[in-house]
């Protein structure tokens, strides 16, 4: 499974155009008292980014936090389905968006007219409603809680927690496509590493007598950068750069559902006053785990056609080497992560690769098959062993009738909807063996 530290991913779906989601779940914690239960009972929280009208949406509906990259129709066509589906499905608590702030405006005017579309009764030709006794409501289910978002935003993500030690922030960095405001985002873990070493061997007394006196006690926390959303965007838009970002406030804010907010008319609400911090889009290349868009497949030495991807806004194959080596990462697909449940130590008990999952191919490499083919012969051979690829949209049918064949493709698919780039490498040597 295509995980981080602490998230794991349910579903990828993607098509450039088309649409696309990405649902990822917070794992089980094995010490909650309420772990057996909920494992029975229902899902851990999930987050989801971007909320196009793609298949996947059943598994978003649960969903908490979206993270919205930007504003065309093929990553917000569910955003108010999705609103209506969460209020309904959770006894009316809306969930939370959050948007590029120059999107706000139009999201929220958006929002009042589905509200009323939603509400809508029947009229007479004055325009005078018409009371029915089997009318159930006059207004609309939609309820949701919209949150602008700007270059170098952290956001505490309130409500999300994994055990007693470990809580999660957000981040967002402007990413370039093609003049519309988007968002890149990266999900974050802090946790709580106990006393410092020196203070280890102290009894309580001691601790809080220091304590008292001014003395920092406790250890930094723990920070990882576990899972980096690119959005759309073309390759300068993830080039490693000089930046300068001006802080409007000092610390960190926490914003959640139930923050103060200034309520609008038709169920949407916005909260505003961010905390605007320092950090630069290199730290999308230190995640754990990297869905980075990558539209164009093509391999080609023509930079004319490598520069109408740039002039679109979207990626192509022939970036990527050029991306990587600027961030000095030119060894990122053979460096490992660790991952397990132990919060108290730095470095948990499991070792796996870090992953990277290309999505938002365009549908003019179908079928998928021919897609893989085109990106085995072009991606970079420093990211073949972490390279997953969301082609469950590129499949013809041909493809999905023999999704049950081990021997074809489609047995490869995850439960993600990704196949490994080392998978299917191996599959297309083994056939190529067996044809013989």
């Amino acid at each position: 499974m295509l995980s981080s530290s602490h998230w794991n991913t349910v579903s990828i779906w993607s098509k450039a155009g088309v649409g696309t989601s990405i649902v990822l779940e917070l794992k089980h914690h094995p010490l909650s008292s309420s772990s057996a239960s909920s494992l029975l009972s229902s899902t851990s929280p999930r987050i989801v980014f971007d909320i196009g009208a793609t298949p996947n949406f059943d598994l978003a509906i649960p969903a908490k936090y979206v993270f919205i990259s930007h504003g065309h129709i093929d990553h917000i066509g569910a955003l108010f389905s999705h609103a209506r589906a969460h209020a309904i499905s959770h006894g009316g608590e809306g969930a939370t968006y959050f948007v590029p702030s120059q999107l706000l405006p139009l999201i929220e005017t958006s929002c009042i007219s589905m509200s009323a579309l939603d509400a809508a009764t029947i009229t007479t030709s004055d325009g005078d409603c018409v009371e029915q006794s089997n009318c159930r409501r006059k207004t609309s289910l939609i309820n949701m809680n919209l949150i602008p978002v700007n270059d170098g935003d952290e956001i505490q993500l309130k409500g999300l927690k994994y055990g007693s030690k470990t809580t999660f922030f957000i981040r967002a960095y402007n990413v370039d496509h093609g003049g519309h405001p988007a968002l890149a985002y990266i999900i974050g873990s802090r946790t709580t590493s106990g006393l410092k070493t020196e203070y280890q061997s102290l009894d309580g007394k001691q601790i809080r007598n220091l304590v008292k006196s001014g003395i920092v006690v406790t250890a930094d926390p723990i920070e990882r950068i576990e899972v980096a959303y690119t959005g759309d965007t073309c390759a300068s838009g993830l080039m490693m750069k000089q930046r300068s970002i001006s802080s409007n406030s000092s610390g960190e804010t926490t914003l959640d559902g139930n923050a103060e907010s200034n309520t609008i008319e038709g169920g949407c609400s916005s909260g505003r006053g961010l905390t605007t911090t320092l950090f630069d889009i290199g730290q999308l290349f230190q995640s754990e785990l990297l869905f980075c868009e990558l539209t164009y497949l093509d391999c080609t030495d023509d930079e004319e056609k490598r520069s109408i991807a740039g002039e679109r806004g979207h990626m192509h194959i022939n970036d990527l080497d050029d991306i990587f080596s600027s961030h000095n990462q030119k060894h990122w697909g053979r460096q490992e992560i660790c991952i397990g449940f132990n919060d108290d130590d730095d470095c948990p008990d499991v070792k796996i690769p870090r992953s990277i999952v290309f999505y938002h191919l365009s549908s003019k490499y179908q079928p998928a098959q021919r897609a893989m083919e085109l990106l085995s012969v072009g991606m970079p051979q420093q990211l073949h062993t972490s390279c997953h690829v969301a082609v469950t949209s590129l499949m013809s049918n041909e493809e999905k009738q023999s999704s049950y064949d081990e021997s074809s493709m489609s047995g490869l698919i995850q439960s993600s909807g990704c196949i490994s780039l080392t998978d299917y490498l191996s599959w297309k040597k083994k056939k190529k063996g067996d044809n013989s």
